[in-house]
């Protein structure tokens, strides 16, 4: 659907003298068989733009569907941003770009949250006083590799994508364990089968597919 969605907007960026005066003639003379959404810009601009806001409410229904809800919002990053990186040559389009581009930064944002931020409330379950009895790292060493073991397969077809979700995760998993070693006066995971570089190499290897 996203692909066909591009093709028919190519046609209309290859074709746009000839297709702009059609559009604009249905929307003036049309008898409201067509009326642009968008009235400050060309007809045939905010016909993009409807094509484009379509295309996403659709996808935003299928990622509904998807059980996981992590892979959901994977399915709508990689999606969208495929989306932006083939209008960002059609310069009649850029403004379509920066809309796009938050709705991914906050596509990546639920993602973190739902994938990754319960992995850290594992640390903040023990209480400081407990820590010493009671470590919390080793049910974060768990809930990480269940994690880790879903999601490393997942395609991210993009590399730039690949890598901007690689070091949103890196940054989110480790300010939290730094966090946490502030918190418990140590310079090492104390009880952790891994090391701080070993989980940061881990996550390098997301996504390859």
């Amino acid at each position: 659907a996203t692909r066909s969605a591009i093709r028919y907007i190519e046609f209309l960026r290859a074709n746009y003298l000839s297709v702009a005066p059609i559009v604009t003639g249905a929307a003036r003379y049309g008898h409201g068989k067509y009326v642009p959404q968008n009235g400050d810009i060309p007809s045939l601009d905010s016909m993009v733009l409807e094509m484009a806001s379509c295309l996403e409410e659709k996808l935003g229904q299928m990622s509904a569907s998807f059980p996981d809800h992590s892979l959901g919002f994977l399915f709508l990053i990689n999606n969208l941003y495929y989306l932006i990186e083939q209008l960002r040559p059609m310069n009649f389009v850029n403004f379509i770009i920066p809309v796009f581009t938050q709705k991914i930064n906050n596509y990546i944002e639920y993602y973190l949250q739902v994938s990754w931020s319960p992995l850290l409330l594992c640390l903040k379950i023990a209480p400081r006083r407990l820590r010493r009895y009671c470590s919390p790292v080793p049910k974060f060493d768990s809930e990480f590799l269940k994690t880790y073991e879903v999601q490393k397969f997942w395609k991210v077809p993009d590399p730039d994508m690949r890598e901007v979700l690689r070091r949103a995760i890196t940054e989110k998993v480790t300010s939290g364990l730094t966090q946490y070693l502030g918190d418990s006066d140590t310079v090492r995971i104390t009880g952790s089968t891994f090391t701080l570089q070993e989980l940061e190499e881990m996550l390098q290897e997301l996504f390859e597919g």
